[in-house]
């Protein structure tokens, strides 16, 4: 197995961990400076919970939920500046 398995993998789950992590926010109203450590949290999570679905093992698929989770973190930290650039 190399990493490109566990990069694709980690691509279909990065769109479900921001829209978890972007309904938990607004609904638990948590504060922004939390959002990376919480995607993770929902990415290894989601990880674990799509490991009977795969073909591979626990570890590989906490691994991309891992990625996925740092990822979205990524993702939103960039939407969050744009916006405030946008704002200026």
């Amino acid at each position: 197995m190399d990493l490109t398995n566990i990069f694709m993998i980690a691509m279909v789950m990065v769109a479900i961990v921001l829209a978890l992590a972007e309904v938990l926010k607004n609904t638990f109203k948590i504060n922004t400076q939390y959002m990376p450590i919480t995607s993770v949290v929902i990415g290894i999570f989601l990880g674990f919970a799509f490991w009977p679905l795969a073909d591979y093992p626990v570890y590989v698929m906490l691994m991309a939920g891992f990625i996925a989770g740092l990822t979205a973190s990524g993702t939103f930290d960039l939407l969050k500046a744009a916006k405030k650039e946008g704002e200026l």
